[in-house]
């Protein structure tokens, strides 16, 4: 018998500059696309002192990395869900949004449904 627990809090934003994208993979059961990156605080603190977060994007959501790069500052709206499974804790952190610094989004591609960027 497993013990799980599973919450989730919505909505944080953080801006960073991408200092690593992943290579796509596929992933579960379903094999969704996954691709990872790697958000760095800006600021003027020696590179040590600064805040960095890893964050995964799925499914349809792959689409909004592949318009930036390595080097571009971008704001990620973010939700976190923490679980509990076998007695271990885990962090998941996804964007369902991303912007240029400067707010303006890249054009996306077309999509088919009703997608209103809403992370539920």
């Amino acid at each position: 018998m497993t013990n799980a627990l599973l919450f989730t809090i919505h909505i944080m934003q953080f801006t960073g500059k991408i200092t690593k994208i992943t290579p796509e993979v596929a992933v579960g059961q379903k094999m969704l696309p996954k691709i990872s990156f790697m958000l760095e605080e800006i600021g003027e603190m020696e590179d040590y002192k600064k805040n960095s977060i890893v964050v995964d994007v799925l499914g349809e959501k792959v689409e909004l990395i592949k318009q930036f790069k390595e080097g571009d500052v971008v704001k990620a709206s973010l939700n976190f869900k923490a679980s509990e499974y076998n007695d271990k804790l885990y962090n998941r952190v996804t964007a369902w949004r991303l912007e240029a610094s400067d707010g303006s989004a890249p054009s996306a591609p077309a999509t088919t449904g009703g997608d209103d960027d809403l992370p539920f």
